[in-house]
């Protein structure tokens, strides 16, 4: 069904307030309305997090076929091979429902009658092939070889014949003929035509009684012979084939497939209806494998099964990876498709738009500060003009506090007091090391989801907002290592081969060496973990880890963290640390850190993670200085 689209407005007495409203009307799909396909950056936006898993783009475009997408605003939607298969399975149910399992029940007169027929053809064909090995014995030579490839067809066709004359008198006499019906319409008479067919192919006197004689007159000229036999006799075993194929599709039919419907189905209709079920069920065993691979269905046939609109549809996720591919926003490398920079920032933004929708909702208001600054960006907030500030005007307001002011009178008279002008954002440089723990307790606990995320947001922000600063990026477990944007998706396979083990320790020692090579005013380390120390590397060598001995143990590996903390105190660099987990007993530790450095520490969840970050680092930003 395809959806069209109505805008209705409704205009309210009160105010000039209106209500928008969109009317969804669905019509039968005729080939001629246009479907409105999701665009690529629909597809990013519905997948990003998806793409940020350890599979990525792989195990990302595996669900877009399976579930299909709606685009944000409705507009544009792709159906899922989840909704193609449940229409076969559907299908499927439809013809076997509408078709009688008594399509081809005889009575005993007619399956006397049939019994005759099949005797009689077996008959015909015993003595057609005993001519043929008669007149065979007569040749020599390399025709031989020709003659004998012939009389081995005729004998597999006749072998053919005798065991589907068995079956087919089994079923009669069996369940299927247990309860014999007047079969005078369609299906009695179609079968009877068929074996007619096939008697008269056998009575044939080209076929059978001068066949001798010709080969008897024209042994001199062998050649022609072979030449006019084959012609002769592969049109006829085509015949005599084609009549086999359409009973055995008949028995296959009614063996196979439970009908339970009511209609009556013809000797002609019956292969047609036994492709169409093979097709469907062909479908539906592709569907249960897995969907794995979408280049091994054959379009044309779905269009024949399901429709043109399942063809579109199907279309349209063939050519998905493909048009990815030709806007930029993944590439292949040697370990298949992966995202690119544009489609890292690509997400970047819609994790960025979603903590910000947030954070609209919550009225940003507990995050203001009361300072007031006179450089920077302009902000929206204005206030009444003083000595003294830079003349970014807002003339509407401006306007508004002269009329009030003169009484309405015109022409307006604009005075000194009636100016209002646009604050000003002052924002320092900054410098940050975001450091991610990679340890397995975040992986199962699915936090290191979260903090990916979070660090694409920030990276983000910092790439567009505030491009002055600097952003590392940093994984850590029993050692760190720094990492690019685009390589969030495989942090995991990055850091793979690191010891087991939290080693904030490292990671502290790590991230105040990266934030000594440069001279900013304000470094920070933003901290994201679900735990305390696990491991330390000492300063003189050699490594401790808890799991190896005692609660004593555990605290040397506490302290020996701490003394990091504190020369990052003695830098002047900040801790602020994001802890992810509900575990008490694990908070000791992040508050002798938050002591010791004079941080910031929030206990949070994966799910809130993002918002916490952003606006702590907006807040930080934004410091306004000035005169209220």
């Amino acid at each position: 069904m395809i959806p069209t689209i109505l805008t209705v407005f409704f205009f309210f007495n009160l105010g000039y307030s209106a209500c928008l409203m969109r009317i969804h009307r669905y019509t039968q799909w005729d080939g001629t309305q246009q479907i409105l396909f999701p665009t690529s950056e629909d597809i990013l936006k519905h997948l990003s997090d998806s793409l940020l898993e350890e599979e990525g783009v792989r195990k990302a475009l595996r669900d877009l076929m399976r579930r299909g997408l709606v685009s944000e605003d409705g507009l544009r939607s792709v159906k899922g091979m989840r909704d193609f298969l449940r229409e076969a399975e559907e299908k499927k149910k439809e013809l076997l429902e509408k078709y009688s399992p008594e399509s081809f029940k005889l009575t005993p007169e007619e399956q006397r009658a049939l019994s005759e027929k099949l005797n009689s053809l077996a008959e015909k064909l015993e003595a057609y092939h005993e001519k043929m090995r008669n007149f065979m014995e007569r040749l020599s030579g390399r025709y031989a070889g020709d003659m004998e490839e012939m009389g081995r067809r005729m004998q597999q066709a006749q072998q053919r014949y005798q065991e589907l004359r068995e079956r087919l008198k089994n079923q009669i006499a069996g369940r299927r003929m247990q309860k014999p019906q007047d079969l005078t319409g369609q299906g009695y008479q179609g079968l009877m035509e068929m074996l007619e067919r096939m008697n008269r192919l056998l009575e044939d006197e080209n076929f059978l009684k001068n066949l001798p004689n010709m080969l008897d007159a024209a042994v001199e000229d062998l050649d022609n012979l072979l030449d006019n036999l084959d012609s002769m006799t592969q049109e006829q075993l085509n015949q005599l084939s084609e009549a086999l194929s359409q009973m055995e599709q008949l028995e296959q039919l009614l063996n196979q497939y439970p009908f339970r419907g009511s209609q009556r189905m013809g000797m002609g209709e019956a292969g047609q209806i036994l492709g169409q079920l093979k097709r469907l069920e062909q479908f539906l065993r592709w569907g249960q494998r897995g969907m794995g691979d979408l280049s091994a269905l054959d379009l044309n046939e779905i269009r024949e099964l399901l429709g043109d609109e399942a063809y579109e549809h199907l279309k349209y996720l063939k050519g998905v990876e493909q048009a990815l591919e030709e806007e930029g926003y993944v590439m292949r490398g040697p370990h298949g498709l992966r995202l690119t920079p544009k489609g890292m920032r690509k997400i970047g933004d819609k994790a960025l738009r979603e903590i910000f929708q947030l954070l609209n909702r919550n009225r940003w208001g507990q995050h203001s500060t009361t300072l007031r600054g006179i450089q920077g960006d302009w902000l929206e907030e204005t206030k009444k003009y003083e000595y003294g500030d830079p003349l970014n005007v807002k003339i509407s307001e401006t306007v508004l506090n002269a009329l009030h002011e003169g009484g309405r009178k015109i022409p307006v008279r604009i005075g000194p007091r009636d100016f209002s002008v646009h604050r000003q954002e002052f924002s320092t440089d900054s410098e940050t090391v975001l450091c991610i723990d990679v340890s397995y307790s975040m992986l199962m606990n699915d936090a290191l989801h979260a903090g990916k995320k979070v660090a694409l947001a920030l990276h983000r922000l910092i790439e567009t907002k505030f491009p002055q600063d600097i952003l590392h990026l940093v994984a850590f477990r029993s050692n760190a290592k720094v990492i690019q944007a685009e390589d969030l998706p495989s942090i995991v396979a990055i850091t793979y081969f690191m010891e087991h083990g939290t080693d904030i320790k490292e990671a502290l020692r790590f991230s105040r060496q990266l934030l000594g090579s440069q001279k900013s005013a304000n470094r920070q380390i933003i901290l994201i973990t679900d735990g305390e120390p696990t491991a330390v590397t000492l300063d003189r060598g050699g490594r401790l880890h808890s799991g190896w001995g005692s609660a004593l143990l555990h605290e040397r590996i506490v302290q020996e963290t701490l003394k990091e903390v504190k020369r990052c105190t003695q830098s002047g660099i900040k801790i602020n640390t994001f802890m992810l987990g509900t575990d008490f007993y694990r908070r000791g530790f992040i508050d002798q850190l938050s002591r010791i450095n004079n941080g910031r520490v929030f206990y949070t969840s994966p799910d809130q993670i993002g918002n916490y970050i952003v606006v702590d680092y907006i807040a930080n930003k934004r410091k306004r200085i000035g005169r209220a």
